[in-house]
């Protein structure tokens, strides 16, 4: 028996654990928040799912992918991130597409479950394939593989086994594009005040 406790993605998650989901109604927010945003809700969302599968029955597994390494990286979600955004030059809505690329998989995908041995592997192939559709200038694989830390070959086999597990959607519709970053613009505004305490 596999677990899901990812669906229904990301975004619906966040939406469902607010009080008072907001409206629609465009929210005002830095772009240069993204990917600390990004970050902190897939920390949060990695935490959860760590914590569920160190207490889940023994006999109940998560799929191992091409995604899972051995033990998890040394390296925060956000500063991964952070070295993503500062050697990948990617747009802002790069990290947006990426991110509704992962909640595909995880909408998709029921027994894949997203955690610290397989989130850096996914947000590499996922900026990058964002950055090849998305964005007007892009790197080939062999610099993503660089900047995340992979063998090249080993990139080349996490974008091909990606593409399958969207089914190669690599087109975001715009109405789907605003919603993602109209929460993360919500969420932004929600993680300001508490960095200013």
């Amino acid at each position: 028996m596999a677990m899901n406790v990812s669906e229904p993605g990301v975004i619906q998650q966040s939406i469902d654990e607010q009080p008072n989901p907001p409206s629609m109604q465009p929210v005002p927010y830095d772009e240069k928040q993204i990917v600390p945003v990004v970050a902190t809700v897939l920390t949060q969302l990695v935490a959860r799912n760590d914590k569920m599968l160190e207490t889940a029955n023994p006999n109940v597994q998560s799929n191992v992918t091409v995604f899972h390494a051995v033990k998890p990286p040394a390296i925060t979600i956000r500063k991964y991130l952070e070295r993503v955004e500062r050697y990948a030059g990617c747009s802002s809505q790069c990290y947006i597409v990426a991110l509704v690329y992962v909640d595909t998989i995880i909408q998709r995908k029921k027994s894949f479950v997203i955690s610290s041995l397989n989130i850096h592997r996914l947000l590499i192939t996922s900026i990058m394939l964002a950055a090849k559709f998305y964005d007007d200038i892009y790197y080939n694989n062999a610099y993503y593989a660089k900047i995340g830390g992979v063998p090249c070959n080993e990139i080349n086999n996490l974008e091909l086994e990606f593409l399958f597990m969207i089914n190669f959607t690599l087109n975001v519709p715009l109405d789907v594009f605003e919603r993602y970053k109209h929460e993360l613009a919500v969420h932004a505004n929600q993680l300001a005040p508490q960095a200013e305490v």
